[in-house]
């Protein structure tokens, strides 16, 4: 994998957007795979690209092996969500026997209202923001982590929530 392009994100000057290319041979052949292990993704197999979403972030994968991806901090970022990609599209051609193909893609939309339901509705500004319905936004934006509210994993009768938040997330493919 490498990184070919890195410019100035137009949605927000202090982030970039990055062209790189992944190390996937037969990769057209596994992007029908891929579509479907990655969250939220919507597949062209005629024009042969895949796009997902990870919180702000816009990720294209297309057939010649070139990732176009927006809002990313820096180059450290684009690294590493090449290599999740070559892991995930690795993991998708080894299961591809498990994947039907007929079935539609996996939509799992996560809304901050999903989230806040799930939060301890304090309010304490322990994670930083002054409400849980900011801290919930954030999160969606990929500018927060759950594990910095602190009540949700710290206080016993918050752990059934915790969880659900947890997987709700894992499923939406923020974690």
């Amino acid at each position: 994998m490498e990184i070919k392009e890195i410019s100035q994100c137009l949605a927000d000057p202090k982030k970039i957007k990055v062209i790189g290319k992944i190390n996937i041979p037969n990769l057209e052949e596994i992007m029908p795979y891929l579509a479907r292990v990655i969250t939220n993704a919507t597949y062209s197999e005629d024009d042969g690209w895949i796009v997902f979403k990870k919180g702000l972030r816009i990720i294209t994968i297309y057939k010649d092996s070139f990732v176009a991806m927006t809002y990313i901090t820096d180059k450290d970022e684009a690294l590493e969500i090449l290599k999740s990609i070559e892991e995930k599209a690795k993991e998708a051609w080894e299961k591809r026997d498990q994947i039907d193909l007929s079935k539609p893609l996996k939509d799992t939309s996560v809304t901050a209202l999903d989230i806040y339901k799930l939060l301890p509705k304090t309010n304490c500004k322990e994670c930083g923001e002054l409400t849980c319905m900011a801290f919930a936004v954030k999160i969606l934006n990929s500018e927060r982590n759950i594990q910095e509210c602190k009540p949700l994993f710290r206080e016993e009768k918050n752990r059934k929530s915790a969880t659900e938040l947890l997987d709700l997330l894992t499923r939406a493919g923020y974690i």
